[in-house]
């Protein structure tokens, strides 16, 4: 399989989803890694994620400043330009400050038959997990309420089973960047992993299943390139890791919440489901709207000595105070462990990839 075949489901994602629309299945949109899709499956709904665009902002200035983030924006405008029109509801997880004003905005303009404002706990302890299961609880009769049918025991298991192999799957895929020379590049990879956010998960799990076997024995391009992590949060333009490789560079390994930080930490399929999915959510890799951030920086030393890479690029969108808050210390903490850090603002709409690359090219000649 060619990795054109996962680019080209990413770049037609609203169209596919029309034609699922066409087959009666309904469709909930949903924001950030904090939202719990496998309940949404089980009730018989496509979650699909909601991005972005690089396309020029034109309507959502209208609603929110262009000192808000610049993701939350350009996601709005698309809402707004009628591209998540197939849409039957939506489901906004309590994270950052944005998410919390988006919802109001998005269910005072974007006239969808179901909205649902999801509180997540800031922190991972016992008792927030007690009170996410209980939320969870809601969110579930809630649904339930919508389609005027149960979620029952059998079918969340089973959503359960399916986003554990897809997490499985990816899993495989990332133990490639261990190679020498591994068979993806960064941006290759990228591609892959960000066409299950989506899509159903089953036709995500064939699509890989497919694909892994064709790379075991296979060599890539990447020889002599310097081994790099990316971190930060959510971005479209995949033409940035192009730059990246076009420097010298490989991205071998992620901290993103479109990558590792979605596809880590399976569910425990053995204990009751709402506990098992409460605890998966609160207790995966953190994201930097949670707390404490130590685990994150565990994890991501953990990740490039694993992954042996000689440098780490800190990527944030522009406005993004969750990001921006903890970004200071997260590039000292990893400097002082000795890992060379490039921080590097980033906006979709706009981007200056000319000034980017130069950034990279100097980052390369430190670090080679």
């Amino acid at each position: 399989m060619m990795i054109s075949e996962f680019q080209e489901a990413y770049r037609n994602r609203h169209k596919l989803a029309e034609g699922w629309k066409k087959t009666g299945k309904k469709i909930f949109g949903y924001f950030c890694n904090y939202t719990p899709e496998e309940l949404i499956y089980a009730a018989g709904i496509i979650p699909v994620r909601i991005r972005g665009s690089s396309e020029n902002i034109e309507l959502s200035d209208a609603h929110l400043p262009s000192i808000c983030c610049s993701f939350m924006r350009s996601a709005l405008d698309q809402a707004l330009k009628g591209q998540y029109n197939y849409l039957d509801g939506a489901v906004f997880p309590k994270s950052c400050d944005m998410t919390r004003a988006l919802y109001s905005i998005w269910k005072r303009d974007i006239k969808l038959s179901y909205y649902y404002y999801l509180s997540v706990p800031g922190k991972s302890t016992d008792i927030a997990v007690d009170f996410f299961i209980e939320e969870l609880r809601l969110f579930k009769e809630s649904v339930e309420k919508y389609t005027n049918k149960k979620i029952s025991e059998q079918s969340l298991r089973q959503a359960i089973k399916l986003y554990n192999e897809n997490r499985a799957l990816a899993h495989e895929l990332y133990n490639l960047g261990l190679r020498d020379n591994p068979p993806l590049s960064g941006s290759e990879m990228f591609a892959v992993l960000r066409s299950g956010l989506i899509m159903p998960k089953e036709e995500h799990n064939a699509m890989l299943r497919k694909l892994l076997p064709s790379l075991s024995a296979a060599k890539g391009s990447q020889d002599g390139k310097v081994r790099l992590m990316i971190a930060g949060n959510t971005f479209e333009t995949i033409e940035l890791l192009q730059a990246v490789e076009e420097s010298g560079g490989n991205i071998v390994i992620d901290d993103i919440d479109i990558g590792s930080r979605y596809y880590s930490s399976a569910v425990d399929e053995n204990a009751e489901p709402l506990r098992a999915l409460a605890e998966r959510y609160l207790r995966k890799v953190p994201c930097p709207c949670k707390h404490p951030a130590e685990p994150r920086l565990y994890h991501m030393l953990e990740l490039a000595k694993e992954y042996r890479v000689k440098g780490v690029i800190l990527l944030t969108q522009k406005y993004c105070d969750t990001h921006l808050y903890d970004r200071p210390w997260l590039e000292s903490s990893l400097k002082e462990n000795g890992i060379p850090v490039l921080v590097v603002d980033h906006s979709d709409t706009g981007w200056a990839g000319g000034k980017f690359k130069t950034m990279v090219q100097a980052f390369m000649e430190m670090v080679g």
